[in-house]
């Protein structure tokens, strides 16, 4: 089964399961700080903390809420499921090194 699993993954050499690793880590680590990011801060991810200018007058921010909270940790909830194939894949890289 597991073969079967990393023949449709396209990883047929231990340096591409790394390079596999290497990738999904990268996103996994991006979400996770988008969503820690967005989660502490409780504002959107865009424009968290600027002030906008409109005309000569300076607007404020809005205060931060709770969707963008909630948000936030959808977000970390990606970036952990991105983490699982990383993992997967190092430990086919290191089954394929050993033999």
């Amino acid at each position: 089964m597991s073969y079967r699993a990393v023949t449709l993954a396209g990883a047929d050499s231990p340096s591409e399961h790394l390079q596999l690793a290497a990738f999904t880590a990268l996103v996994a680590v991006v979400f996770i700080w988008l969503g820690r990011r967005q989660r502490r801060t409780g504002r959107s991810l865009l424009a968290p903390n600027e002030m906008m200018r409109v005309g000569d007058q300076l607007i404020q921010p809005p205060p931060p809420s709770r969707g963008h909270r909630t948000a936030g940790g959808v977000w970390i909830g990606v970036g952990g499921v991105f983490v699982l194939p990383a993992v997967f894949n190092v430990v086919a890289a290191i089954r394929q090194l050993i033999g």
